[in-house]
């Protein structure tokens, strides 16, 4: 563990801030009045959950906790990090050890290197490489801000290095310099345009090289050292960090170029897996600066090999509570209800050109980008050909994991129907698939049937209003008509009542009372968004019914217990009322029936 990651283990921003800032606390975010700049308005917020801070108002600046030190006391990143590491009295013992030294060296031999690739790709030598470049759309100002280079063919690289005395071993050792198995030595990265692999420090990891002949292999990396380890960097994130986390969205693509063109084409939040399926610890590393990730691999046999393998790994990251998985995984990041998407490439592209050849329609292919459950179904369906029962099987039995790790209900149910759609089988055919093993967290059969009262059962109500609010706002639907006959009053919340009033009057979220905007803000999102409309109109039917009949059972249940009613009114009311329960459970069975039988 480096020096900042441990001083960023031992205090958050919102600890430190709050020593020289009054925050108060506004829905998940804490805010104040800026202490960099005279303002009568707060606009300056702490997110606890990203661990950042920023300035909305005349900074417009933020970052981490050492970049508020920085600007707080007008030091510099060495200082900050040296006023931190005594405040918080860590001793340097560690950072003296030999792995220490040997990461500073291999950071200092790095940044010589990346200096002697970078002049030779502007040179003589490097024509061939800027041809190779321009041919393939990377303009010479992306070049130099992804400081691309160039390794001579030969031991130039071995040569300059020793000559500022660096031993050969060490070079050998730190992956720069390779040797044959008869002793001759050669720069590892030999005859190769270079692409530098920082932090998002914007320290020098590692390299990556591209051969420009026909030999093999295409693509070679920095060997795993003190300082590198491929599985745990993400190409490009130096640059696109602050993109990632100002958009609160991250993009994961396959190789170095699909970074490049997409940041020249200014799509600054993409990042690459450098040709490998993302692994637990890159995407720990985008679930602690983002709530979201697109994943957009190639659109070939091996890339949608790789997509699944990747969804498979990914999904266990971002849901997974387990303490062995890396510190990145929180059970912040559970409770954000980290959102994975997919884009489905057209077949024989990749993003690199596909955005070359169309930026804008690259963009509304990552804001359409499907739910990771639906691409699963739909490419599984394919994989396994769905039109045999071997096939049905198979899809069935790969998607259930995903979907019982769904922990909300509502969106278990819209899997649920897109599984059956695309299988050709009833829901409750899905529905009877999951075992003990894996659960899930409704029964459509059973849910509505108990008539016994519980505490929770205003919970209940309370849960199918705000998803009712949430698919209605969510999917943009404008079609009044539907709550025209149903009566808003049951929903037994104000804010969620007064949302959906708003609503039905086409109100502008934007004049929205800052309460109300805050829940709507909470209640929309891409998660409960459908792609087919006719579904999504049965399951917000069946959403009213089904949060009328929880309104009943607990009038029901007032009824019962108010002593204001004579005798005979309590018994009138409780027929009423039961005799609509009644028509509402054959109301919602005949709907099953009829859905299934549609199947």
């Amino acid at each position: 563990m480096s020096l900042t990651d441990e001083i960023k283990n031992k205090i958050t921003v919102l600890d430190l801030v709050s020593e020289f800032v009054e925050l108060k606390k506004q829905g998940r975010l804490y805010k104040s009045v800026c202490p960099f700049h005279s303002e009568k308005t707060a606009s300056f917020i702490v997110d606890s959950d990203k661990n950042i801070w920023r300035c909305f108002g005349a900074c417009s600046t933020g970052g981490d906790i050492f970049s508020f030190m920085m600007k707080k006391e007008n030091l510099s990143f060495l200082d900050s990090l040296e006023f931190l590491r005594k405040k918080l009295g860590i001793s340097t013992q560690n950072y003296n050890s030999q792995k220490f030294k040997e990461i500073e060296e291999i950071k200092k031999i790095n940044y010589l290197a990346l200096k002697f690739f970078r002049s030779n790709l502007f040179s003589s030598e490097g024509e061939n490489v800027r041809n190779y470049l321009k041919n393939r759309g990377i303009e010479k100002e992306s070049a130099i801000n992804f400081d691309l280079g160039y390794n001579p063919r030969g031991k130039k690289l071995s040569e300059y290095l020793q000559n500022k005395d660096y031993a050969l071993e060490s070079l050998i050792q730190y992956g720069l310099i390779s040797k044959s198995a008869i002793g001759k030595e050669l720069d590892f990265f030999s005859d190769r345009l270079i692409f530098p692999i920082k932090s998002q420090n914007d320290d020098i990891l590692g390299f990556g090289g591209r051969v420009l002949s026909d030999r093999n292999p295409k693509y070679i990396n920095t060997k795993k050292n003190s300082l590198f380890d491929k599985g745990a960097v993400l190409y490009g994130i130096d640059q696109a960090f602050e993109y990632i986390r100002d958009n609160d969205e991250c993009v994961l693509v396959e190789g170095y170029t699909d970074v490049i063109i997409a940041h020249q084409y200014g799509f600054k939040n993409v990042v690459a897996s450098m040709g490998t399926a993302i692994t637990v610890y890159q995407a720990s590393k985008i679930a602690g600066i983002s709530n979201a990730a697109i994943i957009a691999l190639d659109s070939d046999q091996a890339g949608t090999e790789a997509t699944l393998n990747a969804l498979d790994k990914s999904w266990g990251v971002f849901s997974s509570n387990s303490k062995d998985l890396p510190t990145g995984i929180t059970n912040k990041s559970v409770r954000k209800n980290f959102l994975l998407r997919v884009i489905d490439l057209p077949e024989d592209t990749d993003p690199d050109s596909f955005i070359r050849k169309s930026p804008e329609l690259w963009k509304t292919m990552t804001d359409n980008a499907k739910p990771i459950i639906e691409y699963l179904i739909k490419s599984l369906a394919l994989r396994f050909d769905s039109n045999t029962p071997e096939g049905k099987e198979l899809v069935e039995e790969t998607v259930k994991p995903f979907i019982s790790q769904e922990k909300n209900p509502y969106v278990q149910d819209q899997y649920i129907a897109m599984l059956s759609s695309e299988l050709n089988v009833s829901e409750q055919r899905i529905r009877a698939g999951f075992d003990n093993k894996s659960k899930i967290y409704f029964n459509s059969t059973t849910d509505y049937t108990n008539s016994a009262i519980t505490p929770d059962k205003k919970n209940r109500l309370l849960l199918l209003s705000e998803h009712l609010i949430s698919l209605i706002i969510s999917n943009n639907i404008t079609n009044k008509d539907l709550l025209n006959e149903w009566d808003i009053e049951m929903i037994d919340d104000t804010i969620c009542k007064q949302i959906l009033y708003e609503w039905i009057k086409g109100i502008d979220q934007k004049i929205l009372d800052e309460n109300l905007n805050e829940k709507f803000n909470e209640l929309k999102s891409d998660k409960f968004k459908f792609f087919d409309n006719q579904i999504l109109i049965d399951v917000i039917n069946k959403l009213m019914i089904q949060i009328e009949r929880e309104y009943l059972l607990i009038k029901n249940n007032a009824v019962l217990t108010n002593s204001d009613f004579n005798e005979l009114d309590i018994k009138e009311q409780i027929i009423s009322i039961q005799n609509r329960i009644k028509d509402i459970d054959i109301s919602l069975s005949s709907k099953i029936n009829k859905y299934s039988s549609n199947r």
